[in-house]
């Protein structure tokens, strides 16, 4: 399965994208996340500290904020210091949120969709529903017995997992 082709504007520059634009050619964790929800937060807190680990150097990160282009700006540029620095941040119109929705299957936030780097969703659903931490690209440290030393290994993408989400409406 692949990524449906929408509109996004993004936060930073006001440049309009598509969702399939800006995750083309890298392995990439979307979070669609709306300024109401109580949870979105803290998931796009782990994902930025995810962001700057090295194991995921190879890895894109990018909030879709789904219900107020305004409220998204004010919560990510809140104060002097930007929250979620390490990712990209896009806005989505509402009516597009709801074709996401149909095609991605959520009816929830926050909620995640794994991208390998030729665009395949690999993992989708709810924080409790998929893995981050076997994502392609996620670089693996195996212990190398000859120098005993760590070797980096990039991780597979995992079979894509379809979950179906309670009828929560957001």
């Amino acid at each position: 399965m692949t990524l449906p082709d929408l509109p996004l504007r993004c936060l930073s520059s006001a440049e309009s994208r598509t969702t399939t634009d800006v995750v083309s050619g890298c392995n990439t964790i979307i979070d669609f996340w709306t300024t109401k929800c109580t949870r979105c937060p803290d998931a796009l807190d782990k994902l930025d500290k995810m962001a700057q680990d090295p194991q995921y150097k190879e890895v894109k990160f990018i909030s879709i904020c789904c219900d107020q282009l305004d409220g998204a700006r004010e919560i990510i540029e809140k104060d002097d210091n930007p929250r979620w620095s390490h990712m990209a941040h896009y806005f989505m119109e509402p009516n597009d949120k709801e074709t996401a929705k149909k095609v991605l299957g959520f009816k929830s936030v926050p909620f995640y969709v794994v991208l390998d780097n030729t665009g395949n969703i690999v993992q989708k659903g709810g924080a409790s529903k998929v893995d981050l931490d076997n994502v392609p690209g996620k670089l693996v440290m195996e212990e190398n017995k000859e120098n005993s030393k760590p070797d980096q290994k990039i991780a597979e993408a995992p079979e894509e997992r379809v979950f179906v989400l309670d009828d929560l409406e957001f």
